[in-house]
């Protein structure tokens, strides 16, 4: 990481020439720009504010957002106009006072992973309110509708560097947030898993061996792992890659403080099944859930796990075919209906100022931190 200049010189132009002209213009290279610049440059000394002189993505990032943008809300439509046929017929039946508690649950949930993302910024030495957070956090999570797994990365660290949070530090704290977020995910996974194997109906399915990656996961957030990890991605890409690596420790807790996520969407899931019927085991539902969206992450060209997460539901749930069909379905709707309505409530308050943003030394920082520490206001 680069040295953190004072406050009073926040607004000064980054040195250096402008990138070379390039006659064609892709969304990948514009992901690329905004990536490289921010992990190469480290903080840049703006707070993360947009530069008065910049590269060819901060010239074209607002035309991107609002393309991603468009294409996420398309996505959305197209995957709800697809899916409400199947379920249409089983829900009219359903108990809808379950289906409220799923939509409770489901917001608990998609609210604490952004509740999340901002302790892994504050780990990273960028604290940030909580309000404003969460707004980065629906508005940006649309792009995980796009088929690719760069968007939601983009999406939200883009809107973090714009409301001042120093570059490295926004889009390494999503990349961090989302690594966390399933690890979180494998280890409540496999604190439930014995419901799945052991009991009527139980045994063993081949999904299951998604969780022998918990052990690997961990071993990869080691700090000095990840100190390694980009010491060769520099080397390869013959670039210096800056990227603040929390101490192990510190890294556990944050995964640990998503596990609550993971019981909010089980849950969430659970109650779709209970809608429908009574015959369902709560902590078999919540196993065959996270199962199932831990594969459907790691399907990345699969917009949201869609497809795959019914396969890993039917397989794991131990109810039958088409009650998990309409399980996994409806509760993609309601989870979809939650990221759209939150993202539109949301939306106003992206850019509207919440209380200041600060940005210091990294609190436990495995590589070598910031020097000194400086209170962003984003300028709005």
């Amino acid at each position: 990481m680069t040295d953190q200049p004072s406050p009073d010189h926040a607004d000064a132009p980054a040195a250096g020439p402008d990138p070379a002209p390039q006659d064609h213009v892709t969304a990948e290279g514009v992901l690329e720009e905004l990536v490289v610049e921010a992990l190469e440059h480290g903080d840049g000394g703006d707070g993360g504010a947009p530069r008065k002189k910049g590269g060819k993505a901060a010239r074209y990032i607002t035309v991107f957002g609002l393309l991603l943008g468009g294409a996420a809300v398309f996505f959305v439509v197209k995957r709800f106009v697809h899916d409400w046929p199947l379920v249409q017929p089983e829900l009219e039946d359903a108990n809808w006072s379950w289906i409220g508690v799923a939509g409770l649950f489901a917001v608990l949930g998609m609210t604490s992973i952004g509740w999340g993302w901002r302790h892994v910024m504050r780990t990273l030495g960028a604290e940030s309110p909580f309000f404003r957070t969460i707004a980065w956090y629906y508005v940006g999570e649309l792009g995980k509708y796009v088929p690719g797994g760069v968007w939601p990365v983009l999406g939200r660290g883009e809107l973090a560097r714009r409301g001042g949070i120093p570059r490295s530090r926004a889009f390494t704290s999503v990349a961090l947030s989302l690594g966390m977020l399933y690890l979180a995910a494998m280890f409540t996974a496999a604190a439930f898993l014995p419901f799945a194997v052991i009991g009527k109906g139980g045994g063993f399915s081949p999904w299951m061996l998604v969780l022998l990656a918990l052990p690997v996961g961990v071993v990869l957030l080691h700090h000095d792992v990840l100190d390694w990890l980009m010491a060769k991605a520099s080397k390869a890409t013959k670039r210096d890659i800056k990227v603040e690596v929390p101490q192990w420790r510190d890294s556990l807790i944050l995964v640990a403080r998503y596990i609550p996520t993971w019981v909010f969407i089980g849950t969430a899931t659970y109650a779709v099944t209970r809608a429908i019927t009574s015959d369902v085991s709560y902590p078999r539902m919540v196993f065959a859930t996270i199962l199932s969206w831990v594969v459907g992450f790691l399907a990345v060209p699969v917009p949201s796990g869609a497809g795959i997460r019914e396969t890993v539901l039917f397989a794991a749930a131990g109810v039958p075919k088409p009650i998990a069909i309409t399980t996994a379905v409806g509760a993609r709707l309601i989870f979809v209906i939650v990221d759209v309505a939150g993202a539109a409530i949301c939306a106003p308050f992206v850019r509207r100022s919440q209380g200041a943003i600060t940005a210091e030394e990294p609190a436990g920082a495995g590589g070598a931190g910031d020097a000194g520490s400086s209170e962003l206001d984003a300028a709005e």
